[in-house]
């Protein structure tokens, strides 16, 4: 019988075990990566192109591109599109990123055949209506219009500007004139340039036996997207960081001010990166964070403040953020520059890096928790061109991580000095 008195015993995690995919080259040059599993009868299909922000050669050119092409094609209109997926009880998006463009199927197993034919003829047979174009833009216009009121937006739009330089694609946000000068040609050329065959990635996940893994192969693989014998070269955009590091973006009616203090970070296959994620996540990466408990819980500045590492294929970013009354602001950096300064100074303690250290453990273990979610994690590392040992590493860095080299690694990163600050708000 179980005893409820006494808990129950704990483990150390010494390594964990993701799936392997089956990676196929297909006929169009395309490669398919394949995870199987039979727990749930549901598949997943992500389609991903080097087709970013990274990559436009115009403000908002990849995002509506990416967005037009669920607006019709030449044998459905959007609304055929959209009614076709609600009718399976499925789901297919489009999420643009800074570094490529994905589309996402979700559907049950038994539906996969019906519903595979409707994402190739949206990937390779795009209309882009005039109409649909026009309605598009002026909703995108429009959006930029409600953001750009928002403290939170300007204060990443200008701290990324700040750290990256204005023309940069690593930059938040849009401009406020972003799309009113694009038209469907830039959209159709962005298309043509930049969804192709050899470049594509394709990720399967979910409950896919040797016939639907054979059906998919052949019917990707006659994916025919032009040019077909193009190779995306990637660009090599100049980072020009602002001579000043504090930023001030006005907004005199607000009583909030949105905070954002970060600088770049190593990449994502540097050395120090993984133990920046454990250093990262004491100061201000989860709930208990030594920011959250000074900020919030000791001052009541806020209802929330974070800290943040965001990698990307050809850089990473740091970033603290938070929301704070305007009469605060100056406080509040202060209070941020301390807990800096403290990890600099002086060692953590074992007891609470022993906290962190089960904290991370457990989320990661949780994050893995289904297909889709290890699935998640295999992608990255192809995405980001790591070894297959990359999360074992992690796991390792977690464990064996010291207070003194934690210290070290503040000293060398987290200098406030060497960071950027943007403020969006009243002037205090």
């Amino acid at each position: 019988m179980l005893n409820r008195t006494q808990a129950p015993e704990t483990y150390k995690i010494d390594a964990i075990t993701l799936q392997v995919a089956e990676v196929h080259h297909l006929e169009n040059g395309a490669r398919m990566h394949v995870i199987k599993s039979e727990t749930q009868p549901v598949v997943r299909l992500d389609f991903v192109f080097k087709a970013g922000k990274w990559f436009e050669s115009r403000d908002g050119v990849s995002d509506l591109a990416a967005k037009m092409l669920l607006e019709g094609t030449l044998n459905r209109t959007a609304r055929q599109i959209a009614e076709s997926v609600a009718y399976f009880g499925a789901s297919f998006e489009s999420n643009h990123g800074y570094d490529r463009t994905e589309f996402t199927l979700y559907c049950l197993e038994k539906y996969a055949k019906q519903l595979v034919p409707l994402v190739l003829d949206v990937l390779q047979n795009p209309s882009f209506p005039q109409e649909e174009f026009t309605l598009l833009k002026q909703r995108s216009i429009q959006n930029v219009k409600l953001q750009r009121k928002k403290n939170s937006y300007l204060a990443t739009n200008s701290f990324t500007k700040s750290i990256y330089g204005e023309a940069h694609p690593y930059v938040f946000g849009f401009v406020a004139d972003a799309f009113d000068h694009l038209q469907l040609q830039d959209l159709q050329d962005f298309y043509k340039n930049h969804f192709v065959s050899q470049e594509l990635e394709v990720f399967a996940f979910g409950s896919i036996n040797s016939e639907l893994q054979e059906y998919l192969a052949i019917e990707i693989g006659k994916i025919r997207l032009q040019p077909t014998n193009k190779t995306i070269i990637s660009p090599a955009p100049t980072i020009q960081p602002s001579a000043q590091t504090e930023h001030l973006v006005e907004m005199p009616d607000s009583l909030q001010s949105s905070i954002r203090v970060g600088r770049r970070f190593p990449s994502i296959h540097a050395a120090d990166y993984l133990q920046l994620t454990v250093l990262n996540e004491v100061l201000g990466g989860y709930f208990g964070s030594r920011l959250m408990r000074n900020i919030r819980e000791d001052k009541g500045y806020t209802y929330g403040i974070y800290s943040a590492i965001s990698p990307k294929e050809h850089d990473t970013l740091f970033y603290i953020g938070t929301d704070v009354n305007f009469a605060v602001t100056d406080l509040t950096l202060e209070e941020i520059k301390k807990e800096l300064q403290l990890l600099q100074q002086e060692e953590i303690q074992e007891e609470e890096l022993h906290t962190i250290q089960n904290y991370m453990l457990g989320k990661f273990l949780n994050d893995i928790a289904t297909i889709f979610e290890q699935g998640d994690r295999y992608k990255h590392t192809v995405l980001y061109q790591l070894p297959q040992d990359y999360f074992n590493n992690y796991v390792t860095t977690i464990r064996t991580i010291t207070p003194r080299q934690l210290q070290q690694l503040a000293q060398q990163y987290l200098s406030f000095e060497d960071m950027h600050v943007a403020v969006a708000g009243k002037k205090a």
